[in-house]
C-alpha cells in the first residue's frame, strides 16, 4: 500500500482501514505480507497490522508541496507515479506481489472521496505499543480528557486566531479546570500551543523508537472524553473513535455526514469566515461539557487507561 501523499484525513479515513478490510476479509486466510509505504509520523494508522513499514520522505514535504486531499501539491503526476513503481520494484524481487493499492492523484481523481469503496474499510486502528506506554506515563488519570485541535498553517485561510483568547477563558473557569484535564493536540508548526504552558501537549510526549505523532494522537482518542476544534483531520479522527466534537467551519453537511460515519455525537457552527468570537464559541463549549458531567456522574465515564490490550 502506498506510497500515500496527501492529508491526513484522507488517509486516516479513506485509506488506512483498507488493511484490516483485507486482513479479515479478501486475505484471511492467505500468509501475506502487509508493506506500506507512507510519512513515518503516520505509521500508526497502519501499526501491528502491518508487516514493514516504508518511511516516505520527499524534498519540500508541508514547505513548497502541500497535501490537497489525495495528492500531494507541488509533485507532478509523473514523479509520484515514479515513485509508485520505484516502490513495487523494491520488492518484486523478494515477495510475489498480489496487490498495489495506491491512490489516483490526476486533475479530476485526486479529491474523489471514495476512490476507494468504505464497504472494503474497518476503521479499527493498532497503534504499537510505545505509543501506549508514552501516553501512560503522560497523562493523569484523575478527570476526564478534553481534546483541543488549534490546527493553524501559514498562509491557510482556514486559521483562527483566537486560540491564545480561547486557552485564557478554559483557564479562568474553575468549574472547567477542576472538572475536565485538556490536552492541546496538532502537528508542531502547524497548530498554536498554549505559551504559558497551562495545559497537557501531545508535543511535549518525547518521540521514541516504536512510536508515532500519529500513533500518540491515536492512543489519545482512545481516551478522549470530548473534541473541539475547527474543522480539521483531528476532529474527524475523533469522530471515528465515536468521540464527542464540537467543530466550526464552513462544510457543515461535510463533517457531520459524509465524515461521520459512525454517527457520532457532533455540534457544528457555521463560520465560514474563521472569525467567530471566541466568548461565541466558549458558551457552547462550557454548556456541552457542564451537560457532559452528567456522564461523570451516571458512571459512564471510566478513569484513564492508555495500557493496551494485549
Amino acid at each position: 500500500m502506498g506510497p500515500f501523499v496527501g492529508e491526513l484525513y484522507w488517509e486516516a479515513g479513506r485509506f488506512a482501514p483498507i488493511l484490516p478490510w483485507m486482513q479479515q476479509n479478501k486475505y484471511r486466510k492467505r500468509d501475506i505480507k502487509y508493506i506500506i509505504y507512507t510519512r513515518e509520523e503516520r505509521f500508526d494508522l497502519y501499526g501491528k497490522a502491518a508487516s514493514i513499514l516504508v518511511p516516505l520522505r520527499i524534498e519540500g514535504d508541508y514547505d513548497t508541496k502541500q497535501p490537497n486531499c489525495f495528492r500531494l501539491n507541488g509533485m507532478k503526476v509523473e514523479e509520484y507515479m515514479r515513485l509508485v513503481k520505484k516502490f513495487k520494484m523494491s520488492y518484486m524481487s523478494r515477495y510475489n506481489i498480489v496487490d498495489h493499492i495506491y491512490a489516483k492523484v490526476e486533475k479530476g481523481q485526486f479529491d474523489k472521496k471514495f476512490q476507494f469503496p468504505i464497504k472494503q474499510m474497518i476503521f479499527n486502528f493498532t497503534p504499537r505499543q510505545m505509543n501506549y506506554n508514552l501516553v501512560e506515563n503522560y497523562l493523569p488519570k484523575d478527570k476526564p480528557l478534553v481534546v483541543l485541535a488549534p490546527r493553524y498553517r501559514v498562509g491557510f485561510k482556514r486559521n483562527w486566531v483566537y486560540w491564545p483568547e480561547f486557552y485564557d477563558l478554559i483557564h479562568r473557569d474553575e468549574f472547567l479546570m477542576s472538572t475536565y484535564n485538556f490536552i492541546i493536540c496538532g502537528k508542531r508548526g502547524e497548530y498554536i500551543p498554549d505559551e504559558k504552558n497551562r495545559f497537557l501537549d501531545m508535543n511535549k510526549i518525547k518521540m521514541e523508537a516504536g512510536s508515532s505523532l500519529v500513533g500518540i494522537l491515536l492512543v489519545i482518542m482512545e481516551n478522549a472524553f470530548f473534541t473541539f476544534g475547527s474543522q480539521s483531520a483531528i476532529p474527524n479522527i475523533s469522530l471515528l473513535y465515536k468521540v464527542e466534537v464540537l467543530e466550526f467551519g464552513c462544510q457543515k453537511s461535510l463533517h457531520i455526514k459524509t465524515y461521520n460515519i459512525h454517527n457520532s455525537q457532533i455540534t457544528f457552527i457555521e463560520n465560514r469566515g474563521y472569525d467567530i468570537r471566541p466568548t461565541e464559541i466558549f458558551k457552547e463549549f462550557r454548556k456541552i461539557l457542564k451537560r457532559k458531567r452528567g456522564e461523570i456522574k451516571n458512571g459512564q465515564f471510566i478513569s484513564t487507561n492508555v495500557s493496551s490490550k494485549d
